[in-house]
C-alpha cells in the first residue's frame, strides 16, 4: 500500500536531485573548461606530457558530466539488486538507447578511474623514475589512453550485456518504483545486477554473469585505488629525500598536492560509495532509492576536482585570475590555444 507522505517526499528529492545535476553540470562545464584553456596556455614546459593525462581526464568529466545530467540516474539497491534506474527520458529515444546512456555512462566513471591511476604512474617516474617518462611519449602515450579506453569498453560492454531489464528484477523493483516514487516499470529505465535468480523450480541460486561482473568492476577500483595509493606514498617518500632546484620543487610539491586531491576526492565522491552499493546486496541489505546520496556524491565529482587542480598549481592559479583580469587580447590567446591543439594532434611525433 502506498504512502501518500513518502511518495510526495520522494518526489520532491528527486525534483530536488535533478536540480542539483543540472546546477552541478553547468559548474562542471564551467570549470572544466577553464581548466582545458589553462592547461593548453599556462602549462610550464616541464610539466611534459602530464598535460596530455590532464587534458584528457577533463574531457572526460565534461562527458560524464554532461550524461549524468541527461539522464540523471539514481544508484541504489534493493534486496540481491544492485540497479540504476532513471525516469528521465526527454528525446523520448528508444529503450535500448537509453541502455546504451548508462552503459556510456559507467564507462566514463570506469575511465575517470584508469586515468587517475595512469596520472600517479606518470608522477611516480617524474620523481623517481624519469628515464621511464619515455613510456609517456609518443605511441606508448597512445597505449595508456588505449588502456583507458579498454577499461571503460569493458565496463560499459558488462553493463550493456549483463546488466539488462528482466522480469525477475522487474518484480522486485515494482513496488519500489511505485510506492515510492509513483512510477510505472513502463516509465523506469534500468540496468542491474541481481546476485540471486530464481531457477525453473522456482529455487534462488547465485547469478553468475552478475557476480562476475561485480567482481570484474571492483577488480577495476580494486587495482586503480591500490595503485593510486602506493604511487602516492611513493612519491611522498622521494620528495622527502631528493633535492631539487628551488623553482622545480615548488612545481613538484604543487603537482604532489594537486595528486593528494585526486586522492582524497576520489576516495570520498566515487570509489567509496561504489564500493558500499556493492557490497549491499550481498547482504541483502535495502538502501533507500529515494534517498541515493551516491548519485548526489558522484555527480559532485566533476566540478570539486578540476577546482582543486585550478587552485592548488600556482600556474594555475594565476592563469584563472588573469583570465578575467589581464589585458592581453582575443588574438593572442587564439594563437595560444590553436598552438597547444596542434601539439595536442602530433603527439604521436613527439620525442
Amino acid at each position: 500500500m502506498k504512502c501518500p507522505n513518502c511518495v510526495s517526499n520522494a518526489a520532491m528529492w528527486l525534483e530536488v536531485t535533478q536540480y542539483f545535476d543540472f546546477i552541478t553540470f553547468f559548474m562542471a562545464t564551467f570549470i572544466n573548461g577553464v581548466l582545458l584553456n589553462l592547461i593548453g596556455t599556462a602549462s610550464p614546459k616541464h610539466f611534459g606530457n602530464y598535460v596530455y593525462l590532464m587534458m584528457s581526464f577533463s574531457i572526460n568529466s565534461l562527458i560524464f558530466a554532461s550524461i549524468h545530467a541527461f539522464i540523471q540516474p539514481i544508484i541504489s539497491t534493493e534486496k540481491y539488486v544492485l540497479f540504476v534506474f532513471t525516469s528521465t527520458n526527454y528525446l523520448e529515444v528508444p529503450r535500448v538507447l537509453m541502455r546504451s546512456l548508462l552503459s556510456i555512462y559507467g564507462t566514463s566513471y570506469s575511465q575517470a578511474l584508469v586515468f587517475i591511476a595512469v596520472q600517479f604512474i606518470y608522477r611516480c617516474f617524474s620523481i623517481s623514475r624519469r628515464k621511464y617518462l619515455v613510456y609517456f611519449k609518443g605511441r606508448w602515450l597512445m597505449f595508456w589512453f588505449g588502456m583507458v579506453g579498454a577499461f571503460g569498453l569493458n565496463w560499459g560492454l558488462c553493463i550493456f550485456i549483463i546488466a539488462q531489464e528482466n522480469s525477475q528484477v522487474d518484480e522486485i523493483l515494482r513496488p519500489v518504483m511505485n510506492e515510492t516514487f509513483d512510477l510505472k516499470m513502463s516509465e523506469v529505465f534500468y540496468v542491474a545486477a541481481s546476485y540471486v535468480i530464481k531457477d525453473e523450480q522456482n529455487n534462488e541460486v547465485l547469478n553468475w554473469p552478475a557476480i562476475f561482473m561485480v567482481i570484474n568492476f571492483a577488480s577495476i577500483m580494486s587495482v586503480s585505488f591500490a595503485i593510486i595509493v602506493v604511487c602516492f606514498f611513493f612519491i611522498h617518500y622521494k620528495m622527502q629525500r631528493v633535492n631539487y632546484s628551488k623553482v622545480y620543487e615548488s612545481a613538484q610539491k604543487q603537482l604532489f598536492r594537486a595528486l593528494m586531491s585526486q586522492m582524497i576526492i576520489p576516495s570520498v565522491l566515487i570509489y567509496l560509495p561504489i564500493l558500499i552499493v556493492l557490497i549491499l546486496p550481498i547482504f541483502h541489505v535495502k538502501n533507500d532509492a529515494s534517498i541515493s546520496f551516491t548519485s548526489i556524491l558522484i555527480s559532485i565529482y566533476p566540478v570539486l576536482d578540476p577546482l582543486a587542480v585550478i587552485l592548488i598549481i600556482s600556474v594555475y592559479r594565476k592563469g584563472f585570475v588573469n583570465m578575467f583580469t589581464s589585458r592581453c587580447t582575443g588574438q593572442d590567446k587564439r594563437t595560444e590555444l590553436i598552438s597547444f591543439a596542434f601539439r595536442w594532434l602530433n603527439i604521436s611525433s613527439i620525442n
